[in-house]
C-alpha cells in the first residue's frame, strides 16, 4: 500500500515506525551505523576483531579482553562530522502556484543543520580479580552514529525529515578467559537503552484535488517521541596464536536486538504555512507500538605479526564484516488514538515494507611500532550499503562507502593514549522519480482517485550527497 495513499494516521504510525528503527542500532557498522567504536579501531580502518587489545574489545571482540592483565580503565571518545546534502528533482506532477505558502526554492540543494555529532563516549573498566586466566569487564557506550539532525521545514525535503534527535547506550557486562599469548574467548552480555528517538517531518493535509508536490497551505508537521524497552544481546568472540607471526580471530552478535518502542504524536502548523486550530491538531490518547528486532552479524579476521626478536614491530590484519540487514525487511507499528485533523479517526495498524539488504564489510589496517613508546597505524575499508536505491532515504544513509583512516598511539607510564582520524567516501546517489519508493504524505485525499489521476508524489526522488569525518581520541590507565 503507497504511503501518500493511507489516511493521516497512517502516515503518522509509518513514520513512528521510521524513527524509531533509526536509532535502535547494534555497536557494529553497516545499516545504521559508521565503522567504528574506539580510536585505536578508528586509527586502523576498524581492522580490529583479531588484535582488540584494549578495552574497546567488549565490543569487538571479548576474547581480546583476556590479553589485559590486573586492573585497567579507559575512555575513549569519536566525534563525527556528519554533512549531509539533498537535491529535489523536479516532479512531473504539475505545483499550483496558488498554494505556494511562500516557501524556498524547493529545488534548490538542502544541507543538514547539525552536521556535528558528539556523543559517542565509551567507557570500560577491567579486572582480573587475581584469577588466573581471567578478565572481567564493565563498560557504557553508545553506538558509532549520528544521532541528530536539521533540516529547513520549507526545504525541498520536508515530506522525508525536518529534525531527528535520539539516544541510545548500550550497558555491558564482559568475561573472557585464555591466555595473554596465545589464545582468548570471551562473552559480552548487554542491555540496550533507548531513552530517546524525536522524528519531525512535513505532511500534506489536503483534502482533494490537485496535488502538490513541493508546497501545500495544509502542510502539517509532524513530530513522533519514542523509547524503548531496555533489551538484553549477547557479542562472543575468540582469537587464537598457532604461531607467533600469526593470529586468527572471530565474533559477533549472536542473540538479536529485538526493542520493544512506545511513544506519541504532536502536530503543528507549519511556520508561514498552515492555519489548523489547536483542538484540530491535537491527537486524543495518542499512543505508538513498535516491535523491532535488530540482526545478528559476523566478523573474522586474520592478523600478520612481523617480529624484531621477541618486539612486534609491525602487524597488518584483514577482517571481513557481515550484517544480516535483510531481516530489517518491513515495520510493523500499532498505534492508539484519535486524530481530529478533519474528522475524527481511530488509528489503525501499520505494516511498511523496506526491503533492506544484508550487507558486507571488508577492512585492512595495521600498525608500525618504533623503538620509543610510539606506534603509527592506518588503515582503509569497504563497505556494501543496506538500503536499495529506489528507497533511499535521509534518515537511512546506509550506501556504497569507502573509508580511509590514521592515527597515532603512546604510552606514558602507564598511561596510554590514542589520537585518530578518519574520512568515509559515500557514493552519492540520484534517484528517478519514475522509480522512487519513499511517498510524499498526502493522508485525506488518496491518489490517484481524489487527486486528479495522478499517481502519488515521489518524495525521494534527487541526488542524495553525504559523507562522513570521525575524530577519536582515547586514554587508558593500567594500575
Amino acid at each position: 500500500m503507497l504511503l501518500s495513499a493511507l489516511p493521516m494516521r497512517r502516515a503518522i504510525a509509518a513514520y513512528a515506525v521510521a524513527a524509531t528503527a533509526l536509532f535502535a542500532s547494534p555497536a557494529f557498522a553497516g545499516g545504521f551505523e559508521i565503522p567504528d567504536n574506539g580510536a585505536k579501531a578508528v586509527s586502523r580502518g576498524s581492522a580490529f576483531t583479531v588484535r582488540a587489545d584494549d578495552l574497546t574489545a567488549i565490543a569487538h571482540n571479548p576474547g581480546g579482553l583476556a590479553r589485559l592483565r590486573g586492573t585497567h580503565v579507559l575512555y575513549s571518545h569519536n566525534v563525527i562530522h556528519a554533512p549531509m546534502t539533498f537535491t529535489r528533482a523536479a516532479s512531473a506532477v504539475p505545483q499550483n502556484e496558488s498554494n505556494d505558502p511562500g516557501s524556498t526554492d524547493p529545488l534548490a540543494p538542502v544541507s543538514n543543520q547539525t552536521p556535528w555529532f558528539a556523543l559517542g563516549g565509551m567507557f570500560v573498566a577491567s579486572t582480573d580479580f587475581g584469577l588466573d586466566g581471567w578478565t572481567f569487564a564493565i563498560g557504557a557506550y553508545g553506538p558509532n552514529a549520528a544521532g541528530s539532525q536539521k533540516w529547513d521545514v520549507r526545504g525541498g525535503q520536508r515530506w522525508m525529515l525536518v529534525e531527528l534527535e535520539a539516544l541510545i547506550v548500550y550497558y555491558s557486562l564482559a568475561v573472557a578467559y585464555g591466555q595473554k599469548d596465545k589464545w582468548g574467548v570471551g562473552a559480552t552480555f548487554q542491555i540496550a537503552h533507548q531513552p530517546q528517538t524525536k522524528l519531525s517531518l512535513v505532511v500534506d493535509g489536503t483534502p482533494g484535488g490537485a496535488q502538490n508536490p513541493y508546497y501545500s497551505p495544509t502542510d502539517v508537521l509532524a513530530t513522533l517521541s519514542l523509547a524503548a524497552t531496555p533489551a538484553p544481546t549477547l557479542i562472543i568472540g575468540g582469537w587464537v596464536r598457532p604461531i607467533p607471526s600469526l593470529e586468527f580471530g572471530i565474533s559477533g552478535r549472536v542473540v538479536p536486538v529485538n526493542l520493544a518502542a512506545t511513544g506519541d504524536i504532536a502536530l503543528t502548523n507549519t511556520p508561514g504555512g498552515s492555519k489548523f486550530s489547536d483542538s484540530q491538531l491535537a491527537v486524543e490518547g495518542s499512543a505508538a507500538r513498535l516491535t523491532l528486532v535488530i540482526p545478528p552479524t559476523a566478523r573474522a579476521g586474520v592478523r600478520y605479526r612481523h617480529l624484531d626478536g621477541e618486539k612486534e614491530r609491525f602487524d597488518v590484519e584483514l577482517n571481513v564484516v557481515y550484517e544480516a540487514w535483510s531481516m530489517l525487511d518491513r515495520y510493523s507499528v500499532e498505534l492508539d488514538g484519535i486524530i481530529k485533523l478533519f474528522a475524527a479517526h481511530e488509528a489503525p495498524d501499520v505494516t511498511i515494507e523496506k526491503r533492506w539488504k544484508d550487507t558486507l564489510s571488508v577492512r585492512l589496517g595495521g600498525t608500525y611500532n618504533f623503538d620509543a613508546p610510539l606506534s603509527l597505524s592506518a588503515g582503509a575499508f569497504y563497505e556494501t550499503g543496506a538500503v536499495p536505491n529506489a528507497y533511499t532515504h535521509l534518515d537511512f544513509p546506509s550506501f556504497d562507502r569507502v573509508g580511509l583512516s590514521a592515527g597515532v598511539s603512546g604510552e606514558v607510564g602507564k598511561l596510554t593514549w590514542t589520537l585518530a582520524y578518519a574520512h568515509i567516501f559515500q557514493e552519492s546517489r540520484t534517484v528517478d522519480e519514475r522509480f522512487a519508493k519513499v511517498y510524499q504524505q498526502r493522508p485525506i485525499s488518496e491518489c490517484p482517485d481524489g487527486c486528479d489521476g495522478y499517481d502519488p508524489v515521489p518524495a525521494n526522488a534527487g541526488t542524495f550527497e553525504s559523507s562522513y569525518d570521525i575524530f577519536a581520541a582515547s586514554l587508558g590507565f593500567a594500575f
